[in-house]
């Protein structure tokens, strides 16, 4: 409901004033909006991210459904281009007054490109004062004005379709709308009562269960000359913080611990400044915001398009200044939505661990998948008791140094919620613990798969004396590997859900588990074009699926894929509570985030074939655009989709799944005694660490340098083989033997993701020994390898040309004696490949190669020889 408030406004003290906001950053998608002219008042409100106008303008988080703007009611475009207007010349700033300085305080030299007309304390400026512009529009003003629909600020059903987006989400619903409304008298006084408010708030109204209310600061917030506007939620900014129960968190406390919950509202909010006299000048802006005790309010620090010692001047085109007679009117229009997530709209910087009751989870690892495994799986319920029994039976001590430990230190970290913020600087955090698996081997470059595979296979060994445990993994995850010919890889081609896939002759041995592990096939080699490709195929994840034994498992969480296989990154998205629970996620593997079922799997199920092939009349798969460029790539180019996609997906028998409870743990001792809070000394009053624990890191020190004087500190590696296969996404195909630091060792298989395939001897992964190359381009190499390179004797055929050289060969170039047999000449092969009618003497950029004409090399989007994408072409001129 609207209410004018037709006396003087209320003041606060200056103190209570928004904080500095970061520089503005260039958009260079942003329109730049005249000076208020009416004319132009009804640009689209886009919400643009970078615009440091705004509170809380960090931007929305990773995830948030799109924000869709309404097309203006009037039917016209707003891309269409405006003519110029032609304001007057702009007035000198207000004079300043003399700044006295304190006794004794600092009297360091004022900046002289320091511009202070934007100053808005009363002791650094004097009264400046508004003569009234009573001029009116000319002739041609008014017919640049008849161009454009002018919409009154008295329009109410306008400005709130352009406010209240469609959210686009069944579960982010519509609470309650309203709005104040708002008359500021006196806006700049007279020179005997000047206006000396820095600060100028309205009467509140209650909207949604809260109290709202505007705050308008007339000379411009911290250092800017423009009048500054907010929306101030009254309610959220002295609210009480509660700490969560044990039904609500999607990891439940450990012991005593406490975790306070903050409370938060998301809104759509605008504000319309307007001439109370002349509705149609006005100047409108629209947002949506998440406020909350520690970010009460959101609005724009740069408010008006002029500063404010000009809104009583009159722009070109306008039909009257925005101030006259010294009045202002203010309009705010708010939509309280209901959002179960609590982060909806939340600023970037926002206490995560208050929204989602988890703690930040690991950081600088967006493209290892072991971080999202590792959650993905340590919030999984099952998987947590797995490692509570472990922990009963005093299995380890802190001197064992293996999976399971790591595994129980991490579990106890997150479920007491130390880390990031623990006092005990000798306690690590738990990227410290992914930084001891990353140790055993080279997670970084895994997939989900075989990281998923490394762990389990490291708990067997770990536990390979103990029957009662392996028996539980077994009956958790299965007997079956996540590696080699897996049976839990299952192909999409044809498939439009994964109850689709169960359903297509699933192995019954994986039946027995209460986890299902799937694996979707988005990778496949085309041996035509010699690429790897990655397949989108939209793969609908049901919330529940039925086997062929009747069991019923439920969704509890997947892992997607995003960008190019070759740097691809990773994110793990859960839902601990189970059906009908909140998914959560950690974004960028570091900061937790909760959503909504379409915000964590709908936008990462793939692309629905009828999207691509819609009026082509085709039906083919949906593949990852070819090129071979190490840098990521925009799905959305070329296929309208920018998300990631689901390609690993996790169902639990139903009965495992449900609302958080309280979970005992007996937890090992050594645990809190190591990584803990420090204890303070009853004796000295002091904070120490335990005794037995400082020597134990000293005995531990004294045995690592103590080593024999033939030693190096490194174990000689094992010459054991094993015969394997490694076909996981983004990673290259082999099928040979390994030895036991898992390098290629011995005959082998190798296809690289460049499309280059390599039959022949490795030696600790290098080429080594009699083998064959066929490049990518098709040409061939077979003969001697040394270090990767060829060395020794070896025949190179060209595939376009038929060339073939048989000789030897030292570090990859060709020396000592030869053969070539050409079956082009040279000069032959200085033409154009495509035309072979002109000279090749066109450069492709960025890989340099040279095989093409200048009119043919424009028209070749990717390189024939290394397949990387043509960005332009430079034309080469020989000299003699």
């Amino acid at each position: 409901m609207a209410t004018t408030l037709t006396q003087p406004p209320r003041a606060l003290p200056a103190q209570t004033t928004t904080p500095t906001h970061n520089a503005p950053s260039f958009d260079p998608h942003h329109t730049v909006r005249p000076s208020s002219t009416s004319a132009f008042m009804d640009q689209p409100a886009v919400n643009n991210n970078n615009d440091s106008d705004m509170e809380g303008a960090a931007g929305h988080i990773v995830g948030d459904p799109p924000v869709v703007w309404p097309r203006n009611t009037d039917g016209r475009n707003s891309a269409t281009p405006n003519p110029e207007p032609l304001s007057p010349v702009r007035p000198p700033p207000p004079p300043l007054a003399p700044v006295s300085r304190a006794i004794g305080e600092d009297s360091e030299e004022e900046d002289e490109d320091d511009d202070r007309s934007h100053i808005s304390d009363e002791r650094a400026r004097s009264f400046y004062p508004f003569n009234e512009d009573t001029t009116v529009p000319d002739a041609e003003e008014t017919r640049i004005m008849r161009a454009y629909v002018e919409n009154s600020a008295l329009d109410d059903a306008h400005w709130q379709a352009r406010t209240f987006f469609d959210l686009q989400d069944p579960e982010f619903t519509a609470k309650e709308q309203g709005s104040i409304g708002w008359t500021v008298k006196d806006f700049n006084g007279t020179k005997e009562n000047p206006r000396k408010n820095l600060l100028l708030t309205s009467h509140t109204v209650a909207i949604g269960g809260y109290d709202w209310r505007i705050k308008l600061l007339p000379h411009g917030n911290m250092h800017t000359d423009r009048l500054s506007l907010y929306v101030e939620n009254v309610s959220v900014q002295s609210s009480t913080p509660e700490d969560w129960s044990s039904d609500q968190l999607p990891l439940p406390l450990l012991g005593d611990t406490k975790v306070t919950r903050r409370r938060s509202v998301a809104a759509q909010v605008s504000v319309l400044l307007y001439n109370p006299n002349e509705p149609r000048v006005n100047e409108f802006k629209a947002d949506a915001s998440q406020f909350s005790q520690d970010s009460p309010d959101h609005g724009w620090t740069r408010f008006t398009s002029v500063p404010w010692y000009e809104i009583h001047r009159r722009s070109y085109a306008q039909r009257q200044p925005l101030l006259r007679n010294d009045t202002l009117a203010v309009k705010a229009f708010i939509r309280v939505i209901d959002d179960p997530t609590g982060c909806l709209w939340a600023p970037r910087d926002s206490p995560k661990m208050a929204m989602t009751g988890l703690q930040t989870f690991c950081d600088d690892r967006e493209d290892s998948a072991l971080c999202p495994v590792l959650a993905l799986w340590l919030h999984l319920r099952p998987f947590r008791e797995l490692i509570y029994q472990l922990g009963l039976d005093d299995l380890f001590t802190k001197n064992d140094d293996n999976i399971v430990t790591e595994l129980q230190s991490m579990l106890w970290r997150m479920r007491s919620r130390t880390g990031w913020d623990n006092e005990n600087h000798h306690a690590p955090y738990i990227c410290d613990f992914i930084d001891d698996f990353t140790s055993r081997g080279s997670q970084d470059t895994m997939d989900a798969m075989q990281t998923m595979d490394t762990i389990l296979e490291g708990m067997r060994v770990t536990l390979r004396d103990n029957k009662d445990a392996l028996d539980n993994i077994n009956d958790l995850f299965g007997t079956d590997t996540f590696c080699g010919g897996r049976l839990t890889k299952r192909p999409i081609e044809g498939k439009a859900s994964i109850q689709e896939i169960v359903n297509d002759c699933l192995p019954v041995c994986l039946l027995e588990s209460e986890v299902l592990t799937l694996e979707l096939e988005r990778q496949v080699f085309d041996s035509g074009k010699r690429v790897w490709t990655k397949l989108l195929d939209k793969v609908r994840l049901d919330d529940q699926i039925t086997t062929s034994d009747g069991s019923t498992y439920t969704l509890y969480g997947f892992v997607a894929h995003e960008g190019y296989l070759r740097n691809g990154r990773y994110t793990s998205h859960f839902r601990p509570s189970g059906l009908g629970g909140l998914w959560y996620t950690y974004m960028h593997n570091k900061d937790p985030v909760c959503q909504t079922r379409a915000q964590a799997v709908a936008s990462k199920e793939g692309v629905a074939l009828a999207e691509v092939t819609a009026g082509s009349g085709c039906s083919t798969r949906v593949q990852e655009p070819i090129v071979s460029s190490d840098c990521p790539i925009n799905y959305g180019h070329g296929l309208h989709r920018s998300d990631p996609v689901a390609y690993v997906v996790v169902y639990v028998r139903s009965h495992t799944l449900g609302p958080t409870t309280d979970e005992p743990w007996d937890v090992p001792g050594w645990i809190p005694k190591m990584y803990g809070p420090p204890q303070a000394d009853a004796a000295e009053g002091v904070n120490t660490l335990h005794s037995d624990m400082v020597s134990t890191t000293e005995d531990e020190d004294e045995e690592m340098n103590d080593l024999p004087e033939s030693s190096s500190g490194q174990e000689p590696i094992d010459s054991t083989m094993t015969k394997v296969t490694i076909d996981y996404l983004s990673q290259p195909f082999y099928q040979g033997d390994v030895n036991s630091a898992s390098d290629y060792h011995g005959y082998g298989h190798l296809v690289y993701l460049n499309g280059d395939e390599y039959d022949g001897h490795f030696s600790e992964s290098q080429r080594s020994g009699a083998g064959k190359m066929l490049y990518a381009n098709r040409d061939t190499y077979d003969g001697q390898w040394k270090q990767g390179q060829p060395d020794g004797h070896g025949i190179y055929t060209q595939h376009r040309t038929g060339n073939v050289y048989d000789g030897n060969w030292c570090e990859g170039k060709k020396s000592g004696t030869g053969v070539m047999h050409y079956k082009v000449s040279e000069e032959d092969t200085k033409l154009c490949r495509i035309c072979y009618g002109t000279e090749a003497n066109a450069a492709f950029y960025d890989c340099g190669h040279v095989l093409a004409c200048v009119d043919c090399a424009r028209r070749v989007e990717d390189c024939p020889i290394c397949r990387r994408r043509v960005r332009d072409v430079v034309k080469l001129f020989y000299t003699a």
